[in-house]
């Protein structure tokens, strides 16, 4: 990070840290404002980046202002999660469909997820633009520029940036390692977000720590990129499930029967990422 050095307080990088998310989300929601492309999402990527710096730094804090922070970023970003979901669906029905699949069945599916999408992102470029975002971002961009923290901030950042990345990498391989081809879902999908946490620490942290920090931030970025495809196939599999429902509450067997095929093939999609990720992580 600009202006960091080795033998600095950490206090500082908290600060340099918690002033670039604010600029990250600040250009994010100028996005949003703009009806740019990927805007509703580079505003969830935003908040999700400054939960985990504060996440990383917490035993540096002082007070319960982080926590307070983190909450208000957690309900930006949750209120953004429906239009990217519904988004990432909606190409992977498309990318996944095949000439055996009924068109009419699927073009229906693709509308329904179309309009579901367009609802979500303009409720959710509602609440980027309301009151309460401008609110967090003046709050950020107080807090960036004079944190509040205790004694420990006063160390330097050589000694403290390691013992924070060491541990959030702790967590990510002690669930890591528990993983089998069988585990379920839920326990999948939260390595996938210890390996995001390892991966914006290292990023955080690579100006001062160097070479070694950017390599554990190219590893769990790798992890991330697998298990996220994994999550992606995990929610289109769940989303096209609750479809068939009301399809079948609707008397329509034969849309049930297209959905239900489609899920499979999702549900089917998860094996191969699951014996890759394993493969990765345990390569010696």
């Amino acid at each position: 990070m600009v202006g960091v050095v080795e033998g600095e307080a950490v206090g500082v990088l908290v600060g340099a840290a918690l002033a670039k998310g604010a600029r990250r989300l600040e250009k994010s929601v100028g996005m949003v404002e703009n009806a740019e492309d990927d805007a509703i999402h580079q505003v969830r990527v935003s908040c999700r980046r400054l939960r985990s710096d504060l996440k990383l730094f917490r035993k540096l804090l002082a007070g319960d202002w982080a926590a307070e922070l983190r909450s208000d970023l957690a309900a930006l970003a949750q209120a953004c999660g429906e239009a990217r979901d519904l988004e990432v669906i909606a190409a992977l029905v498309r990318e996944t469909a095949t000439s055996e699949d009924n068109q009419e069945h699927v073009d229906t599916i693709l509308t329904t997820l179309t309009l579901g999408l367009e609802r979500a992102a303009a409720r959710s470029a509602e609440v980027v633009l309301g009151e309460s975002t401008k609110d967090l971002l003046t709050t950020i961009d107080a807090v960036a520029a004079a944190p509040d923290l205790n004694a420990k901030a006063e160390k330097p950042s050589s000694e403290v940036l390691p013992q924070l990345l060491r541990s959030a990498t702790e967590k990510f391989t002690q669930a890591a390692d528990k993983l089998k081809p069988w585990t379920s879902d839920d326990d999948w999908h939260e390595v996938r977000l210890l390996a995001k946490r390892v991966r914006y620490a290292a990023d955080t942290s690579a100006a001062v720590l160097g070479d070694e920090a950017r390599t554990t931030a190219a590893h769990a970025a790798t992890y991330q990129e697998l298990l996220g495809q994994h999550q992606d196939h995990c929610a289109a599999a769940d989303a096209l499930t609750a479809m068939a429902v009301d399809a079948a509450a609707q008397d329509d067997p034969e849309l049930s029967f297209t959905l239900g095929r489609l899920t499979e093939r999702h549900r089917a999609a998860r094996k191969p990422l699951r014996e890759q990720f394993l493969s990765l992580y345990h390569r010696p």
